[in-house]
């Protein structure tokens, strides 16, 4: 009896260690499988849209036109870079511009959930070739001293006349050196970059290069009216 209780004990604790050593086993294959790599967020780059429809409401404030839009039953907000006569009522057709979110105008103490900032009407510009969105163009211009990409942009500052402007783009390639042109583009003043943890005096956000490519800055003799020196 004493034998086969001594049998029975040593088939028990020989079942329990080939079980704790299978459970090991087990372990360590989870253990080396390879867990798999976090996702990175992607920044969404900066959106274009071009507005058009029916005027149904107009503000002027801080230097610019802001127009609301109507066309197929839906509404949209667009601020235009200098003050327009644009009113109510009109069909307009307006430049492309850079599609902001959030934006809250101090001006008008307003935010706009949604907004277009742009240059100004298209349907105007055969009209006036040497409108002061030409002098913007010149102004916006010269040679890139300095850039850095950041939050879905390529900022650039761009040297001219001995003066420096600092202009925000949808992501751009360009280098220190480059001679470059940008669209006009909204002005802000004081404007801190999250994501460069910076704030600029002053900076203009543009929604691209003129002529989709770098531009050489023309020469003074061809200067519009009124252009700074």
């Amino acid at each position: 009896m004493k034998r086969t209780r001594s049998i029975f004990a040593t088939t028990m604790t020989l079942g329990l260690a080939l079980a704790l050593q299978s459970g090991c086993a087990g372990t360590a294959k989870v253990a080396d499988v390879p867990a798999a790599p976090p996702v990175q967020p992607t920044t969404a780059p900066p959106q274009v849209e071009t507005l058009s429809g029916k005027v149904v409401e107009v503000m002027h404030a801080g230097g610019y036109t802001y127009v609301r839009l109507e066309k197929d039953g839906k509404s949209g907000w667009a601020a235009m870079t200098r003050n327009d006569t644009t009113a109510v009522g009109e069909e307009v057709a307006l430049r492309p511009g850079m599609v902001m979110t959030n934006f809250k105008s101090a001006a008008l103490n307003r935010t706009f959930e949604r907004i277009v900032f742009t240059d100004g009407r298209a349907d105007t510009a055969a009209k006036a070739p040497h409108t002061q969105s030409q002098a913007l163009t010149n102004e916006l211009s010269g040679k890139v001293v300095e850039t850095m990409d950041a939050g879905g942009y390529t900022y650039v500052n761009l040297a001219r006349d001995g003066k420096n402007v600092w202009v925000a783009l949808p992501v751009t390639k360009v280098k220190v050196g480059d001679e470059l042109a940008a669209l006009p583009g909204m002005r802000m003043d004081k404007f801190t970059s999250k994501s460069l943890n910076r704030t600029f005096d002053v900076i203009y956000f543009s929604s691209g290069v003129a002529g989709n490519g770098a531009a050489p800055a023309p020469e003074e003799s061809v200067l519009p009216p009124g252009h700074p020196k």
